[in-house]
């Protein structure tokens, strides 16, 4: 059984999520499903990093709480801000009807870039923790 309070398998349900979004880019390109898959493993990611720094779990989606969050623990995630709003915008103008879908997928590579970005340094750690 998982358990909330493990980082480990915070990083296992993110991996799976970009697994996928990964494999329905390869074969559709840009979807809205990817987007919302993107986010969902950068929110986990994230969240397992916090939990593994003592933070009490916030059942929040806006990665800008989450970034902020890991800002105050290792000044390295503040280059992630602009990234974090951006991705957040887009899960929520597709993950709920009534919002303009027609910017969603854009920059999608550049999004994914800069998530591999963010994951590489929660994998490896950085060194200007406050």
């Amino acid at each position: 059984m998982s358990d909330e309070n493990n980082p480990d398998d915070w990083f296992v349900l993110a991996q799976n999520r970009l697994q996928i979004a990964d494999d329905s880019y390869s074969i559709r390109g840009a979807t809205l499903g990817c987007v919302e898959l993107l986010h969902e493993a950068v929110e986990r990611y994230l969240k397992g990093w916090l939990i593994a720094h003592e933070w009490p779990l916030q059942r929040t989606h806006n990665l800008r709480v989450l970034m902020e969050e890991a800002e105050q623990r290792d000044t390295s995630f503040e280059q992630f801000l602009d990234f974090a709003d951006e991705l957040t915008q887009k899960f929520f103008a597709q993950h709920y009807p009534g919002s303009d879908l027609e910017d969603v997928l854009t920059d999608y590579d550049v999004l994914r870039e800069q998530a591999t970005a963010l994951i590489t340094l929660i994998q490896e750690g950085s060194d200007d923790t406050v």
